[in-house]
């Protein structure tokens, strides 16, 4: 199914919301009919309900507070002050919903209308968009170095920058940062590392070069992850330094990957905060549009936002715009099948700027794709691993096709259960009740999804997603999932035979019969695809190189817009640990090149 149909599936259903009583009974106003007092509404959010409070007077709304929510920390939640601000400005409920938080939007809106409807106000005038002034303020603003883009690489870039004593842009097209570092879960590389070191852990660049190599089936630009594999010790040891950017990681467990406090919104928070604290110039609603060239140097780029167009000068640019997931003229057209899970804003813009310098462009044909998902209400993917290795390890579970067989080790290689994913129609995690509860447990724990969801999802009984469906007996839930009569009963049998052998024909070991007592359920499994593994061609010094191999003079790139470094499928922790690490080094580098 494609993202689009998705999207549209979650978007056309009506949001359910309930309101209370206003806590004042003043008079109602004869010009606005609103009766002034105090008004709580509650929606359906992205991940849960979401509460607010409503105040007006007789002319007005005068505040807004949000009183409960379960949204994504970096994205829906901070989506929110954005929300509350437009309706505060505007006097209208007629806003743009916030791009990459789509779903908290419509619900705050309807959870709006809800308390201006109990206040008594006029729905049909409060639509009404506002029309202002169309022309847009011109801006000059010359700095060091511009950064594009306030994602993972984008955020360490600037902070490091301004460190080595610039002064900083930074443009954000959201309207929040973060990126798709807001919605990881922050394991980052740390070869070669003080605290890798010091604990005693075998390890080092050439080991990590091996392994990326073999898992991205050498599809690696070999340059490309040579700076990654010699400078992330270094870039994660100031990563975590007191002196340097001071972000709180996990060190209880030594490896070869540490994991940032609070995932990857906790390190976004911190890093946003710490370029704040360092001076930086953050504009947030703000994109890149247009590269300044001068005799073949970059020095500025143009931008715009909803009031104003800006020409930024600068020294040097350096470009951290992120993927191209979000962007279906440019993501091949095999991946588009499978479901989208990555961030709104991926949109590929560094692409189309750098079209002026003629940069090269390489691995454009990769975008990562991963097992081990399920389809949220919003439309989007989300990963599962929490889940299903709880599941694997508790009891019986395992994954059937549209004809209820078994065809692989759910617990092998990603890449080997992909490659058999795809040759399917349909894909259901079978489970009985310990391997449900024991999947559960684990998204829970990761605060993807809460109880309450669950029991709603289970009331859909599969009408919508995530398909997650419950059956008194296997047969029960084969007529459910339209599988034919009797096929999960035969793959539950054999399952149980090759658990008395000790391992199945696919590989995987088995040590706990699937349960012969009901009841069973089944979870709609998908394949998802998120970072883009092409992007712009650099040199050792972060610089873009064109299509002649050529250093473009004064433009840098870090992060996911970089292309190269994993080959055709990325390697577990590199993702977060090359933003952190590419955003470090262009950082540094672009501060010596103007000097």
């Amino acid at each position: 199914m494609k993202k689009a149909k998705l999207l549209s599936l979650c978007l056309a259903g009506a949001m359910l919301f309930s309101g209370c009583a206003p806590k004042s009974d003043a008079p109602v106003d004869d010009k606005t009919g609103m009766t002034a007092g105090t008004y709580e509404a509650t929606a359906k959010g992205f991940g849960g309900d979401l509460k607010i409070s409503v105040t007006v007077d007789a002319d007005k709304i005068t505040a807004i507070d949000v009183l409960e929510n379960s949204e994504t920390e970096a994205i829906g939640g901070a989506a929110l002050p954005t929300l509350v601000q437009e309706v505060l400005d505007s006097q209208s409920i007629a806003i743009d919903t916030v791009s990459g938080a789509t779903v908290t939007s419509n619900g705050f809106i309807e959870a709006l209308k809800d308390a201006l409807t109990q206040a008594g106000a006029d729905l049909d005038k409060m639509s009404q968009a506002v029309t202002g002034n169309t022309e847009k303020e011109t801006v000059e603003l010359t700095t060091d170095i511009l950064v594009i883009g306030a994602g993972g690489a984008g955020l360490t870039a600037s902070l490091s920058a301004l460190q080595e004593g610039n002064k900083v842009v930074l443009l954000e097209k959201m309207s929040f940062a973060g990126g798709a570092s807001s919605m990881a879960g922050a394991g980052t590389t740390a070869t070669g590392s003080k605290w890798q070191i010091e604990s005693g852990y075998e390890d080092s660049p050439e080991m990590l070069k091996a392994d990326m190599l073999a898992n991205g089936h050498n599809y690696n630009d070999e340059a490309t992850l040579d700076i990654f594999v010699n400078t992330v010790g270094a870039a994660f040891d100031w990563l975590v330094d007191p002196e340097g950017a001071n972000v709180e990681y996990d060190n209880s467990e030594p490896g070869r990957t540490y994991s940032g406090v609070g995932r990857g919104a906790g390190v976004v928070k911190t890093l946003l905060q710490r370029v704040e604290d360092a001076g930086g110039d953050v504009y947030l609603n703000t994109a890149g549009t247009e590269l300044i060239i001068e005799n073949g140097k970059v020095v500025g780029a143009k931008a715009e936002s909803k009031d104003k167009i800006y020409t930024i000068n600068a020294k040097a640019v350096i470009l951290a715009t992120g993927g191209f997931g979000a962007n279906d003229e440019l993501v091949p057209a095999e991946y588009q099948e499978f479901v989208y899970a990555g961030a709104a804003g991926a949109t590929g813009d560094a692409i189309e700027m750098t079209k002026a310098v003629d940069a090269d462009l390489i691995n454009m044909e990769f975008v990562n794709v991963q097992p081990n998902s399920i389809v949220m209400p919003s439309g989007l993917g989300q990963y599962c691993n929490p889940g299903v290795g709880g599941a694997y390890a508790t009891s019986g579970a395992f994954l059937v096709n549209e004809n209820g067989v078994r065809f692989a080790n759910e617990q092998g290689k990603a890449y080997d259960l992909i490659q058999a994913m795809k040759q399917n129609k349909t894909n259901y995690l079978i489970l009985d009740q310990a391997s449900f509860d024991a999947f559960n447990k684990g998204m829970i724990g990761s605060a993807i999804y809460t109880e309450e969801n669950v029991k709603e999802w289970l009331e859909n009984n599969g009408s919508s997603n995530p398909v997650m469906v419950k059956g008194e007996t296997l047969e029960d839930l084969a007529k459910t999932l339209n599988l034919p009569e009797g096929s999960l009963t035969a793959a539950a049998e054999k399952y149980n035979a090759d658990v008395a052998a000790g391992s199945d024909e696919f590989g995987r070991k088995l040590t706990v019969e699937i349960s012969n007592d009901g009841p069973y359920y089944a979870v709609q499994m998908w394949l998802r695809y998120y970072a883009t593994l092409g992007g712009l061609h650099i040199n050792d010094q972060m610089q873009v190189l064109n299509t002649k191999q050529e250093a473009v003079d004064g433009l840098f790139a870090a992060g996911e817009v970089v292309g190269g470094l994993e080959g055709d499928i990325y390697y577990g922790g590199s993702l977060f640990g090359w933003a952190m690490t590419s955003g470090r080094n262009a950082g540094v580098s672009a501060s010596s090149m103007i000097k």
